[in-house]
């Protein structure tokens, strides 16, 4: 049975993003001396191609987590729980800048390496000031605060005995050498 959360936000994306696609990608072959052939090619096809990746773009901001969904060949969808995101960045290069647009990182606690593990990007959402600031609102109701909560007080008398352990490990340590 599934469970049906409540839709906080959903992520508006910019009409711009297909053209920054293929700027980029025509600027990558553009680039690579085998790549140069394919410009005209891929001029067309890739015009396509980038706007049924936007067509496939989706993210919504439920009461527990951030579902993305993207890609039109190779399908992903990344259910991201709020109480995990540690920063939402938002980041402009050159191209992006040109043409309006910003890509929003949102980064995992404990994602791991990789592509693609412990992060998600979210490229030419509209307003992402202020989706992010939906998404940290929505994420310190859940965690009961922001996702860095100072640890609680601890007992002296734990900190004491490990710092009487490490004396004692120094005191061995001179002693052998």
């Amino acid at each position: 049975m599934a469970r049906t959360e409540t839709v906080i936000a959903v992520a508006e994306f910019d009409s711009r993003i297909p053209k920054y696609w293929l700027i980029s990608s025509l600027w990558v072959l553009a680039i690579t001396c085998v790549g140069i052939p394919l410009v005209p090619l891929w001029a067309i096809v890739g015009w396509i191609v980038h706007h049924k990746q936007y067509d496939a773009l989706g993210c919504q901001v439920t009461e527990r987590s951030i579902n993305i969904s993207k890609g039109f060949l190779f399908k992903t969808q990344k259910n991201i729980p709020l109480d995990k995101i540690t920063d939402l960045a938002v980041k402009e290069g050159p191209i992006l800048r040109a043409l309006g647009l910003c890509n929003l990182t949102i980064e995992t606690a404990g994602g791991g390496q990789g592509d693609g593990m412990g992060h998600a990007h979210l490229i030419g959402v509209v307003d992402a000031l202020k989706f992010r600031d939906t998404v940290l609102e929505q994420r310190d109701k859940v965690g009961g605060g922001s996702a860095f909560q100072p640890a609680p007080a601890s007992d002296d008398s734990v900190l004491i005995d490990i710092r009487d352990s490490l004396l004692r490990i120094e005191a061995r340590l001179k002693d052998g050498k």
